[in-house]
């Protein structure tokens, strides 16, 4: 009975302990986010002791919202973190840009009816719905956007704004202005992008 009681308390102080790292982990993003506020204005909200922070507010005029989202990696054991942007920016045309190692992890394989244009050394694929869509799109314009952009997992780029994910293995490092401003100025920039006739 005494090693049943000693396993719950040994158990119960482990998860406590991981709940206490997540929230210590959690209050440095939530830091970091206030330097958005500090440089673009809007708000940081969170929900509790060791929920995860989200920001809105605008940048150049767009509204912006950053939040912090994860996925049980393939091997069902570890979660993998990713930080999550949406920018209200209409963009001309709708296509998407996948990094070929994130494509990679992934569980769907291309599916043949997609049409994908390598782009900056293979590194990332630009996917469109029509290939008359790639004829007009500045590819040498969009791969420079990418080059600052780098690392990604993905950016959607649509008529009614854009949606990034980049794969995170530190939230803390990865959440600081320093690391995020390239993505939002990229993510801007891909939104400003207009089609050839």
């Amino acid at each position: 009975m005494i090693y049943l009681v000693i396993g719950i308390v040994i158990a119960g102080g482990a998860v406590l302990i991981l709940v206490w790292f997540r929230k210590v982990q959690y209050d440095a993003v939530h830091r970091n986010f206030l330097d958005l506020v500090d440089k673009y204005g809007g708000r940081v909200m969170r929900g509790g002791f060791a929920i995860r922070p989200r920001y809105s507010g605008t940048f150049n005029n767009s509204r912006l919202a950053i939040s912090i989202s994860s996925e049980k990696k393939k091997n069902g054991k570890n979660r993998q973190f990713y930080i999550s942007i949406y920018m209200q920016s209409s963009g001309s045309v709708n296509y998407t840009i996948l990094s070929e190692d994130w494509m990679e992890n992934q569980s769907d394989d291309k599916e043949s009816k997609r049409i994908f244009k390598e782009i900056w050394d293979s590194k990332y694929l630009l996917e469109v719905s029509d290939e008359n869509i790639l004829k007009k799109l500045d590819l040498e314009k969009i791969e420079n956007i990418v080059r600052r952009m780098h690392p990604f997992a993905y950016v959607l780029v649509s008529k009614k704004g854009l949606i990034l994910e980049r794969v995170s293995n530190n939230l803390i490092k990865d959440s600081e202005y320093h690391n995020l401003y390239p993505l939002l100025e990229g993510m801007y920039d891909l939104g400003q992008i207009s089609v050839r006739n």
